[in-house]
């Protein structure tokens, strides 16, 4: 994440509000998209991955996900260095565009299913859920390759975000716990180390396009967006069908848990801006959460 240069000066506590509720926005949007996915995620089971669900398992599947992070943000650094502006931004909306279509289309006929086919019919229904699935995919080409109007994005990269972050929370659990914590020592790495701080300084404007959203006066890559609310849905996603009333409670409260604590630390780390131009938006808010998540879990 990144704060403007005046904002590094002084950092109030409006400043602080604003950004961490659109950060709960999100949030709630993940959590109303997980529990309209609920019977879906139940039925279809746990995300397939690489290493199955064991320990030995998620620790491969956890050096899989952070190893292709690192080789994509590579890849895209390349392309700026070499100054494949178009090229760039086709990687971005390819990416954006298959995630957006799929998980959008998953959302909107769990929708359509309920409200719209017992009405109109079966195909009325996929009607419905592929204009709205093309909707947000065009939208995301607005953005990216026609105008950047920054509300419109944030508006649309937050979403994918949330769906993107509701999704992972299917992973297999350990996977899901695992996974926000070596990502934070990754964000460490490469925020002040690695590809992310030369990809931002050799294009700004051009890298954030379509992998950031504005909180405010501050910037949160679409990368903290997933994590934030990925970890709020895993109790929800974990919830099995037919639960009791105390356990759907449980589950509830601990997602609340989890994303109280998550947006203590990014209000945390949003602050801590005030000294930094760019700080890894991951680590603080992630051993709150996945601390509350262990505890829930254990």
């Amino acid at each position: 994440m990144s704060g403007e240069d005046e904002e590094r000066k002084r950092v109030t506590p409006a400043n602080l509000a604003a950004a961490v509720a659109v950060v709960v926005a999100i949030q709630l949007v993940a959590l109303l998209v997980t529990l309209e996915n609920l019977s879906t995620y139940q039925s279809s089971g746990q995300l397939a991955t690489l290493g199955g669900s064991g320990p030995s398992g998620s620790a491969v599947n956890v050096i899989f996900y952070v190893g292709f992070a690192f080789a994509a943000t590579l890849v895209l650094l390349g392309l700026l260095r070499r100054k494949r502006v178009t090229s760039f931004k086709a990687v971005v909306f390819v990416s954006l565009a298959i995630s957006a279509f799929l998980l959008t289309l998953i959302t909107s006929d769990d929708v359509f299913f309920q409200v719209l086919a017992p009405v109109a019919g079966p195909i009325a229904e996929l009607a419905a859920d592929l204009t709205v699935s093309v909707l947000v995919v065009a939208l995301v080409a607005y953005t990216i390759f026609v105008k950047y109007c920054p509300w419109l994005a944030t508006a649309v990269i937050a979403f994918i975000g949330a769906e993107v972050g509701s999704f992972f929370a299917t992973l297999p659990l350990a996977t899901a716990l695992l996974l926000p914590v070596a990502f934070s020592i990754y964000d460490i790495y490469a925020v002040f180390k690695g590809p992310l701080k030369s990809l931002v300084g050799t294009g700004e404007k051009v890298a954030l396009v379509g992998m950031s959203i504005r909180a405010g006066e501050f910037t949160l890559g679409l990368g903290d967006v997933v994590f934030y609310t990925m970890l709020p849905s895993i109790p929800l996603v974990q919830l099995a069908a037919g639960a009791t009333s105390g356990a759907a409670f449980a589950a509830a409260r601990a997602s609340l848990a989890a994303m109280a604590v998550i947006d203590v630390g990014v209000a945390v780390t949003l602050y801590l801006l005030s000294k930094r131009r760019l700080l890894p938006g991951l680590p603080i808010p992630m051993l709150l959460g996945v601390l509350v998540l262990a505890v829930y879990f254990a």
